[in-house]
């Protein structure tokens, strides 16, 4: 008897400390909320804002590429108007996150002569929830130049 008891006891012990320090009780409750858009700078975006801002007929090409960057297509017609396309998409997603945990949990053990006691226990309560949105964007510009300035444009932006 003595020899099982010598290699119980050990085990029983670690599995009583353990249930023991399992009585610690955590509360949180964060709520993040994470873009995972691509970040640029506000000079570098390509927005309707700017769009209204900059253009103005009779620029020059070289200062719409200046402010604008490099078109997407470029079409030359018959007549010679060039016409320029500035077709920009993009998906911005945001996730609103939850998550609340508790629990609480007791032990209790020991040797007692020839018997061995283990009382443990434990609660616990944990929950996780999230909400997504993923919104959509497009911004297609049409410019016309005749001899490289700007006689026309149009845009149209949309949000989806």
């Amino acid at each position: 008897m003595k020899k099982i008891l010598k290699y119980t006891i050990k085990p029983l012990a670690l599995i009583s400390s353990l249930l023991f320090l399992n009585g610690c009780v955590t509360m949180d409750s964060p709520a993040t909320r994470v873009n995972n858009a691509k970040q640029e700078t506000p000079t570098d975006r390509l927005t309707l804002g700017k769009i209204q801002q900059t253009l103005k007929k009779g620029m020059s090409q070289s200062e719409v590429v200046t402010s604008l960057g490099s078109p997407n297509m470029v079409t030359r017609d018959k007549d010679g108007t060039e016409t320029w396309i500035y077709d920009k998409f993009v998906t911005e997603t945001s996730t609103l996150a939850a998550d609340q945990r508790a629990g609480i949990g007791a032990g209790l053990g020991g040797v007692s002569g020839n018997a061995i006691g283990i009382l443990g226990g434990s609660i616990g309560q944990g929950s996780s929830a999230s909400n997504q949105s993923r919104t959509q964007k497009t911004l297609t510009v049409i410019l016309k130049f005749k001899t490289q300035t700007l006689v026309d444009f149009v845009y149209n932006s949309s949000s989806f």
